[in-house]
């Protein structure tokens, strides 16, 4: 009985200690895509830039959720670089349809076009030949770089 007793509390040592462990372990996102966006300022003084990023990264995290990371940086004296990281190619289109007419963020992505002139994207990750079709639409210069390898973590 003892045996019983002690390999019992062995047993139930042993599971607590792995599930502890597997919650440890890092999680990622296989399928993320990066995005970085070449900006200039549409005639707008650095004040109403930085009002606009902080206004509008905070629109970003409350109705996208799975985007993973938007921030803008100061590039140049007029020049803006705003890098945009998805959890996948469903992420970026369902900002695409955010911004376009009817969406969620049409008139935040209005007050966007009038406070930057983009002047090229570049997208890193496997993306669909459909993704690129639907982004030819709109006429802006887009790069596309492939993955050859590498991981994200959560």
């Amino acid at each position: 009985m003892k045996k019983l007793i002690i390999i019992a509390v062995i047993s139930i040592f042993i599971s607590c200690n792995q599930s502890e462990f597997k919650s440890e372990l890092p999680t990622y996102h296989e399928n993320e895509k990066e995005c970085v966006v070449y900006m200039t300022s549409n005639n707008k003084n650095e004040s109403e830039i930085k009002d606009f990023c902080h206004y509008y990264e905070s629109k970003m995290k409350e109705t996208e959720p799975e985007v993973l990371a938007w921030k803008f940086f100061k590039s140049d004296s007029n020049k803006i670089t705003l890098i945009e990281r998805y959890k996948n190619e469903d992420a970026i289109l369902n900002h695409i349809k955010n911004i376009s007419k009817g969406g969620l963020m049409e008139k935040d992505f209005g007050k966007f076009v009038d406070h930057f002139i983009i002047d090229s994207i570049e997208y890193y990750g496997n993306l669909s030949t459909e993704f690129k079709e639907t982004l030819s639409a709109f006429g802006l210069i887009v790069n596309y770089n492939p993955n050859i390898a590498g991981f994200s973590r959560n």
